[in-house]
């Protein structure tokens, strides 16, 4: 399998930015394995602030690489599973962004305005970190951290580097694929969901569930790379 696309620099997973790159240093010196290398990246990613209002208003504001949710230490799953692929491929070990539907019904982590928005249909367009190890791709999702985790009940296991690491959220329903970085037109899925929250969420009217087409999105058909690849 030719690695090179997830071990370049990305437009999102800006692995050849200086922050990311002596972050990556920062994390994985001494470390004596890639396997070690991605476990305390993972536990860098995860314990950045899962903040879902706050990521989306990052990313209205132009803020959407792994740069920035590491400048920033907040953001939602789209800045989380960008920056672990970005700090592994700076630490010289192959990465990806891969994308899942996943349920979660009663969304302990939206704010309650939001939450009472989006309903309980499940989120369509979840991403997750996967990394290169042993001769095969591994799930690390490091959506959710730990004392958000703790808080609503939903502990959040340590990735060790052999096992997939689904999100705490909830069930994957589907695995959709994966990209060596975050596609436009999930970003600008993401964006329309975002500015629609927030022109809702100004409002003084009772919050109502929003349509279908909103959450779900109007992405255009993003090529990916199949789950079992």
């Amino acid at each position: 399998m030719n690695m090179d696309a997830y071990l370049k620099p990305g437009k999102y997973a800006d692995s050849d930015s200086p922050l990311v790159a002596e972050k990556a240093r920062e994390l994985t010196e001494g470390c004596a394995s890639d396997a070690e290398d991605t476990i305390l990246i993972h536990a860098y990613v995860r314990d950045l602030t899962f903040d879902i209002a706050g990521g989306f208003q990052m990313l209205l504001d132009g803020k959407g690489k792994a740069s920035d949710f590491i400048r920033e230490g907040r953001g939602f799953c789209m800045h989380k599973a960008t920056a672990f692929a970005a700090l592994c491929r700076a630490a010289d070990i192959p990465a990806r962004i891969g994308f899942e539907i996943v349920d979660c019904p009663d969304k302990p982590f939206l704010p309650e305005k939001m939450r009472k928005m989006y309903g309980t249909r499940p989120q369509p367009w979840h991403s997750a970190g996967e990394v290169y190890l042993n001769g095969r791709w591994i799930v690390a999702d490091c959506t959710v951290d730990r004392e958000q985790g703790e808080r609503t009940g939903r502990p959040v296991p340590d990735f060790d580097g052999v096992h997939d690491l689904a999100t705490t959220e909830g069930p994957v329903l589907k695995r959709r694929g994966s990209s060596p970085d975050m596609p436009d037109a999930v970003v600008e899925r993401h964006k329309r969901a975002a500015a629609t929250f927030f022109t809702h969420m100004a409002s003084s009217e009772p919050p109502t569930l929003l349509p279908d087409n909103v959450i779900m999105g109007e992405t255009a058909e993003v090529a990916l790379t199949p789950p079992e690849e």
